[in-house]
């Protein structure tokens, strides 16, 4: 079949493939979504401003309109993530279970920080037993965080008073002693409890061995000076902590497109300067954690060779698992090939003998004509028989032609017949036109 005899049913093809395109396209618009929620903390919280100029930077850098989801905790995050009411969420890995869940970025590093009234007399964890000591409430990341060091100083929540208080309670009177709250030193409302010259804070001595309970905790120093105070700076001196990082979370499923636009706008320069910790925490980390599991989306951002890398080393993982059967499609492979090669070799031979026959046929016609010829006298029998000669001539080389057998010793000879043949029926003809010539 020719290549213009082929045009229309291509033309057919590509348009249909073009209508099919665009059916795709339009159905995988019209189902993709371009509103972001993010689960950040509690309104008014430290997490939720986080949240707030999360959200204002991705709306001027993309295309998507965010929407924040007020949370409890890590919990709550957790929960709405997991049940799809939100596509991004911030949560802390130390207070909260991580299956299913993979890490974008970290956006805040904070402090566990006992803080107390400085008329309280309490100097110590170990001091705060028996007194008004607010924790959180039940799920709360403050709570959870709490108990953790308060366990590794065998310190009994149960023994301190109002524990079940939040926090936020501190600044209302005199209802509490003190406060363990998880929180950044940029949080607001801990920079204003420090301000009222009120608070001081307690320092944890054993932060590195509470650190290295669990892969999710950290330890440093407070740098003096960290919060102003109408009486000075707080602490006076550097104080050790216990610190953890509250971090950008998605689904293992999340889409792609969400996780980069995420990225593009933690990592352009005017958010890296109102959040520090990311640059730091990319310089240090080259974007890998070590207990945690990163979106192949943020994977590739930060690191598209060992994104590849892994990928490539996945899927030779993969092939060895199932190495037997690749074997065998192997084994399989090969024989259909020596089976196809056989095949091909047959229907080549096939072939040739077939080309053989025909011109075998035609040596067998000019043959059996040039008998015909031998015993012919009469003028006009003899020109049939040259015609007919010359068209068996031609069909032989029309064959040979096709099938490629100009060279071929079969051919050679039955052209070398067809031409002494010719020559023989064209040398009786002379003579009998001279003869003719001679009478007249």
């Amino acid at each position: 079949m020719s290549f213009y005899n082929l045009r229309p049913f291509l033309n057919w093809g590509l348009m249909i493939a073009a209508i099919v395109g665009v059916i795709y396209i339009g159905y995988m618009q019209g189902n993709s979504s371009n509103i972001m929620r993010i689960a950040t903390g509690e309104r008014g919280s430290y997490l939720y401003n986080v949240g707030k100029d999360l959200k204002l930077a991705i709306e001027n850098n993309s295309d998507y309109k965010v929407e924040l989801v007020v949370s409890k905790g890590s919990a709550f995050n957790r929960g709405v993530l997991q049940s799809g009411h939100a596509e991004v969420a911030i949560l802390s890995p130390a207070v909260s279970d991580m299956t299913n869940l993979t890490v974008v970025a970290p956006i805040a590093s904070n402090y566990l920080q006992v803080i107390v009234n400085v008329d309280s007399g309490i100097e110590s964890i170990e001091g705060l037993v028996g007194h008004r000591i607010a924790l959180g409430g039940l799920e709360s990341d403050h709570r959870k965080n709490a108990v953790a060091l308060l366990n590794y100083y065998h310190v009994d929540p149960k023994t301190l008073r109002s524990n079940n208080l939040s926090p936020a309670e501190l600044l209302e009177g005199r209802k509490l002693d003190g406060a363990v709250i998880t929180g950044s030193a940029n949080d607001p409302y801990i920079r204003k409890l420090m301000a009222s010259g009120n608070f001081k804070l307690i320092g944890t001595n054993a932060f590195e061995g509470i650190a290295a309970t669990s892969p999710f905790l950290g330890s440093q120093i407070m740098s003096a000076g960290t919060y102003p105070s109408v009486l000075g700076p707080v602490p006076q001196d550097w104080m050790p902590m216990v610190t953890t990082e509250s971090l950008l979370v998605t689904r293992a499923d999340a889409d792609d497109l969400i996780v980069e636009t995420l990225l593009k706008t933690l990592f352009t320069t005017r958010f890296q300067k109102q959040y520090p910790l990311l640059s730091q925490w990319r310089q240090e980390t080259q974007g890998q954690w070590a207990a945690l599991d990163t979106h192949p989306a943020a994977k590739r951002f930060f690191s598209p060779y060992l994104a590849l890398k892994e990928a490539v080393f996945s899927g030779l993982l993969q092939l060895w698992t199932y190495k037997w059967i690749l074997l065998c499609l192997v084994v399989f492979a090969i024989s259909a090939r020596a089976r196809w090669v056989d095949h091909g070799i047959r229907v080549t031979q096939e072939d040739q003998k077939r080309r053989e026959q025909r011109i075998q046929k035609l040596i067998e016609d000019i043959n059996e004509h040039e008998q015909l010829q031998a015993d012919t006298k009469d003028y006009r029998i003899l020109m049939q028989r040259l015609a007919q000669a010359r068209k068996i001539k031609h069909e032989g080389i029309a064959v040979a032609a096709t099938h490629e057998m100009s060279n071929s010793p079969i051919f050679l000879a039955f052209l070398q017949q067809c031409d002494h043949v010719i020559q023989d029926i064209q040398w009786k003809l002379s003579i009998g036109v001279s003869s003719y010539n001679e009478a007249s």
